[in-house]
């Protein structure tokens, strides 16, 4: 029987929030694992022991996305997992979610799948990604399965075979990129990674929008617009996976990522120093947390 485990990363969870995405999952997987990476440590997460198949990975402190996402596949391939389902702590699944996802994977070379979201602040469908000629080619199906570039973390499954060929996630990213970076050594290793635009999930991809006329931003803290912009620049320089126009494609963006944030969002300021930042610490390489007293 196929074993298809959950890898949810908490950070200071809403705990009924939380609960819902446990409840659309737990009759989907053969256990959910859940890894905190909230300070200190989030005592509302004991209560989670009175779901069956579920443990709770306490670490203490914020290592970021990718260290926790790792920790939780780590667990899983040690309980022999063929698949892994990776999840944010805020969204909520279809009943039939793993059942159409695992549709997937009847080529041998797909290493991971995932759906479309429809961003619950904008209400409108996230469009899929695909290399075009000139760079990132957004793509927006009505249906059917489609090879593409990236994927986003949540919502995603992969198969955990792939994964001493590929390799985990890369924790020196911390956030931001690290699942769009596993996904382009994927496929640069000869894997296929595929959209399933059957399936629609409701997604948060930020904490709020800004509509400035001709295009809609993402909001997020200056913190994150930091390790946007430094990823960004340091994976357009350094990243392998990609060719030569997605790379020069990347580290254009980052120049609109440091307008748009500190021109159209506040706080202005905060965000400009951030922003500038980051892309210093792109260029030099300089990865991992950020030290805000450096």
């Amino acid at each position: 029987m196929v074993k298809i485990f959950g890898v949810i990363v908490t950070y200071k969870p809403d705990m009924a929030v939380l609960e819902k995405c446990i409840h659309s999952l737990k009759n989907q997987l053969a256990k959910i694992i859940i890894v905190d990476n909230t300070p200190g440590k989030c005592e509302m997460l004991e209560n989670l022991k009175t779901f069956p198949n579920i443990e709770v990975i306490y670490l203490a402190d914020n290592y970021g996305i990718a260290y926790a996402q790792n920790v939780g596949i780590k667990r899983a391939l040690e309980e022999k997992a063929d698949y892994i389902l990776l999840s944010d702590q805020d969204t909520v699944y279809p009943h039939d979610f793993v059942e159409k996802m695992l549709e997937c994977f009847k080529d041998e070379k797909v290493a991971a799948a995932g759906p479309l979201y429809l961003d619950r602040i904008t209400g409108k469908i996230q469009p899929f990604v695909k290399k075009g000629l000139f760079g990132f080619k957004k793509v927006y199906p009505k249906s059917g399965k489609h090879e593409v570039l990236q994927l986003i973390a949540s919502g995603t499954i992969i198969k955990a075979k792939c994964l001493d060929d590929i390799g985990l996630f890369n924790n020196d990213l911390f956030i931001d990129w690290v699942d769009f970076e596993w996904c382009w050594r994927a496929i640069i290793r000869g894997y296929k990674i595929i959209g399933n635009a059957d399936v629609i999930i409701n997604h948060r991809l930020g904490d709020n929008v800004k509509n400035i006329g001709f295009k809609i931003l993402t909001q997020r803290s200056p913190l994150r617009h930091y390790y946007i912009t430094r990823n960004a620049v340091y994976l357009a320089f350094r990243c392998n996976s990609l060719g030569v126009i997605l790379r020069v494609t990347l580290f254009l963006k980052s120049f609109r990522y440091i307008l748009g944030f500190s021109i159209f969002m506040k706080p202005h300021t905060k965000n400009l120093k951030y922003t500038l930042k980051g892309f210093y610490h792109g260029i030099i390489g300089r990865l991992g947390k950020l030290n805000e007293k450096s």
